[in-house]
């Protein structure tokens, strides 16, 4: 039964749908009067009720006013449908229409094609038979960014198209620096990732799934198949960009302090040459006498009647330390070029001038340990020269200072050189502008928590600022200085230690403070940086390799560091490691101490807890004695390296290398109750009960293996020199007459990676 409420109007303007109802009650309502049926009554029907129709009720105004419709989404569904007459017509309208539209396109199109090559002349009848479409807000906004756009724009633009498009083989070049998952391979060369997963198991006969990583010359072999070029780059040979953030010059600037930064290879005396300059004993407080984490110093000097305050960076010099002097090359000002007088340019110092000619940097070179006769410093400045440094003796731009840090010999020279150098830069910042910097490094306080030492490269960074490093947003809590000194406030070339994020941010990125949460929050929400939170993960996780198809032995590792910055030096470091026989396999790298967390993944996982510069805390030391868990603990990077080596090559099979101590000849064959004996005489030199022995026959080996008895008539002896006769036994039970055999000693080798 179909209820049906409808006013009179509606019953005769939808009468055609009521004939095709098989039953209804009707509730016809006027505007004067309603008509109400007391007792309706239902008939029966035997006709199919799947085409009932439903009437849309609908106000009509009596006075001729345009129809008000209210619909709901089913009597969307199943609104009324028109009349075949209408339908027809409907029809006819559109076919109309379309066949306007075509003709009026085909004759734009003669017009066009009779106009020459040029489209963008300026030929009003073509372009006024164009139809417009109708302005929406989107058309309006996109009309007002381009109504400056004019036809040799347009035109220089096409022009660009066709370049690109006539370079499609600069697209088929692609860079990989790190293993690659397949999904990330498949993002990269553009092919789907089933594809490469077949192409691995029926070409190479390699079983893989998407999240395994593919070393690079899988990679290569992949991406060449499908027609790319691939180059291996790593973070020497990537080209780098300082970037910088000046403050324009306005009535509030001030001169701010330079940021030198001291770079150079390991042992080259750095940090000593910084103990020298700020009169204290760090380098003899570094564990292992390396630096292995950037450190920020201030002093003051007085130059020409001036008083300047400069800040020192100390990097490392060691070659896992990379990233951590590049970011201190990126933030710096002037850089200090360390090289001993007794050494030459080392791999490290080579790398730290190319981040001086990449990133335009004022630089001083420092020559230290001129205590130490050496006549090496024309060489050096050869060196120097050849790597484009021309010092200024040789017509250059590069001062040279020869300094002694032990004895103090030059250090107010090179300090006035400094100072020169900043007074020249005309270095200045804002303090009342809104701050923001980069961030150096980060870690954990056990009593505070998630620390990040900062630098302020303008404005002036306050408790309570609302501070935003790429998706990151937090509150400033706290403000340390890189003495320990408590402070509300740090002003512009200032380094300072700052509780701020909930979690880690990444070490080198920028830091900028919004006037309120609501831009903040904003400017989080379209942050599309990449994200590399995984990155330490893929670059030591298990790898696929055309040499190691086979299931290898992997060690599995959980490391935890005291700072990001040790963290990636780490990881930097392992990855050197020779993986062919041995693969490692990160289970997790991240920094902080030791949580229980770790304690259950390394249980879960059969890995080794490694830490560096990391306090166990008590109750973890009792989990790990408890669950019997491998841990081992560092304060020098060395030693973990080492140690990790260590563990793989107790992994590796022993190798043996193969002395020829004799040959015999097999004379007769006797039959025992333990098996066959050959009685063989010693042609030359010497077999012996523990000789590895080939058996030829017709140049062919037939057998190889250990001598398992030795005997000369019922004794058993230990050798047996030519031309001496003994019986032999061994796993071979196929011996014949006129076999030859090759003893060997075996001797163990040192076991490699």
């Amino acid at each position: 039964m179909l209820y049906i409420k409808c006013d009179y109007y509606q019953y005769f303007y939808h009468e055609y749908i009521f004939e095709k109802v098989p039953f209804y009650i009707l509730d016809l309502q006027y505007y004067d009067s309603i008509l109400l049926l007391d007792k309706p009554k239902v008939i029966a029907s035997q006709q199919d009720n799947s085409g009932i129709f439903n009437i849309v009720d609908q106000a009509i105004d009596t006075e001729g006013e345009s129809k008000v419709g209210i619909l709901n989404k089913f009597d969307k569904k199943n609104k009324s449908l028109p009349s075949l007459a209408d339908q027809e017509l409907i029809k006819s309208k559109k076919n109309k229409i379309k066949s306007n539209k075509t003709r009026n396109r085909n004759d734009v199109v003669k017009k066009i094609i009779n106009s020459g090559d040029d489209l963008f002349e300026n030929d009003s009848s073509i372009r006024s038979n164009l139809k417009a479409r109708k302005s929406t807000s989107k058309s309006k906004k996109r009309k007002i960014k381009n109504q400056n756009l004019t036809v040799e724009t347009l035109s220089s633009l096409s022009q660009q198209i066709v370049t690109v498009n006539s370079s499609d083989k600069v697209l088929n070049d692609i860079i990989i620096n790190k293993p690659l998952s397949i999904a990330e391979l498949s993002l990269k060369i553009r092919i789907p990732e089933a594809e490469i997963i077949t192409y691995l198991f029926l070409k190479k006969g390699i079983s893989a799934t998407v999240n395994e990583a593919l070393d690079f010359s899988t990679c290569s072999t992949i991406a060449s198949n499908y027609g790319f070029n691939v180059s291996k780059s790593n973070l020497l040979n990537t080209s780098v960009t300082k970037i910088v953030h000046e403050s324009e010059l306005s009535s509030f600037s001030i001169t701010r302090s330079p940021i030198v930064t001291i770079l150079g290879h390991v042992d080259h005396g750095k940090t000593t040459l910084l103990d020298s300059i700020l009169k204290t004993s760090i380098a003899t407080k570094e564990r292992g006498g390396i630096t292995q984490s950037i450190a920020a110093y201030q002093i003051s000097h007085d130059y020409d009647d001036s008083r300047f305050n400069l800040v020192f960076l100390d990097t490392p010099g060691h070659e896992s330390f990379t990233s951590m002097r590049l970011r201190g090359a990126k933030i710096t000002d002037i850089a200090l070029l360390v090289i001993a007088i007794d050494d030459t340019l080392k791999p490290q110092t080579v790398e730290s001038i190319r981040y001086i000619k990449e990133m335009s940097l004022s630089c001083i070179v420092v020559i230290t340990k001129c205590d130490k006769k050496s006549d090496n410093l024309q060489k050096i400045k050869e060196d120097l020269a050849e790597n484009d440094l021309i010092c200024e003796e040789w017509g250059g731009n590069v001062p040279i200072v020869i300094v002694s840090a032990i004895k103090g010999d030059n250090i107010d020279s090179l300090l006035s050189q400094v100072c020169l150098l900043a007074k020249s830069k005309n270095l200045h910042a804002n303090p009342n502008e809104l701050a923001y910097g980069t961030i150096i490094d980060a870690f954990i306080d056990t009593k505070k928590g998630l620390i990040s030492t900062v630098l302020i490269q303008s404005g002036t960074l306050k408790i309570g600022d609302i501070i935003v490093s790429e998706s990151l947003l937090g509150k400033v809590k706290s403000i340390e200085t890189t003495d320990g000194n408590i402070i509300k406030s740090s002003t512009p070339s200032s380094i300072v230690k700052i509780l701020c994020f909930s979690s880690i941010p990444n070490a080198g990125s920028s830091f900028i403070v919004f006037s309120n949460e609501k831009e903040a929050k904003k400017y989080c929400l379209n942050y599309s940086g990449t994200d590399i939170s995984n990155s330490l993960l893929q670059s030591l996780n298990t790898r696929i390799s055309f040499d190691n198809k086979k299931a290898k032995k992997q060690v599995n590792l959980i490391i935890k560091a005291d700072t990001q910055g040790s963290l990636e030096a780490i990881v930097k470091l392992l990855s050197s490691i020779s993986q062919i026989k041995v693969q490692l396999n990160l289970i997790s790298a991240s920094f902080g101490n030791i949580t229980n967390s770790d304690v259950n993944l390394s249980i879960a996982t059969q890995a080794y807890i490694l830490a560096f510069n990391v306090i166990d805390l008590p109750q973890i030391s009792n989990l790990i004695k408890q669950h019997q868990i491998k841990f081992k603990g560092f304060d020098i990077i060395y030693d973990l390296f080492e140690y990790v080596k260590s563990l793989m090559l107790t992994l590796v099979k022993p190798e043996y290398k193969e002395v020829l101590t004799g040959n015999v000849l097999v004379q007769t064959i006797f039959k025992m109750s333990k098996g066959l004996v050959a009685g063989c005489t010693v042609t030359d030199g010497k077999i012996s009960s523990k000789s590895y022995i080939k058996v030829y026959r017709d140049n062919n080996i037939v057998y190889d293996g250990y001598v398992t008895s030795l005997k000369y008539m019922k004794n058993d002896i230990g050798e047996v020199l030519a031309p001496g006769e003994c019986g032999l036994m061994s796993d071979f039970q196929e011996w014949q007459e006129s076999d030859l055999i090759e003893a060997y000693e075996m001797i163990l080798t040192e076991k490699v990676l």
